[in-house]
């Protein structure tokens, strides 16, 4: 189990105050810029368990990078309408509608011929 910060500043027997000896181990580990307490190797929890931020940051930056790539190269793209209705393409709609129109016509017609 890793020891927390102020474990650690309690065992040096430094007579710096807490924020001056934390600041001064991040001027020793300059490992991020952005970390609190880079000697932990990220951010410890009351519950023990540490966190390297670094990693989700990278991958979050190289999540961006990659979908302003994406988007970059899909904006040349045109957008269509949507070619179904109902979920039937709008062209086999437009032939079973012709086709029942035709055969009701065809059927009152042949009906009104017999009368």
């Amino acid at each position: 189990m890793e020891k927390t910060a102020s474990k650690r500043w309690r065992e040096s027997g430094s007579t710096l105050t807490f924020k001056e000896w934390i600041n001064r181990e991040n001027q020793k580990g300059q490992a991020s810029s952005e970390s609190f307490i880079p000697f932990d190797g990220g951010f410890a929890h009351a519950d023990g368990i540490t966190l390297d931020t670094s990693a989700v940051n990278a991958t979050i930056s190289d999540s961006i990078k990659q979908a302003q790539a994406d988007i970059n190269t899909v904006s040349g793209l045109k957008t269509t309408a949507s070619n179904t209705t109902l979920g039937i393409d709008n062209n086999v709609l437009l032939f079973s509608t012709v086709l029942i129109a035709a055969s009701l016509v065809w059927y009152f017609h042949s009906r009104a011929k017999k009368s």
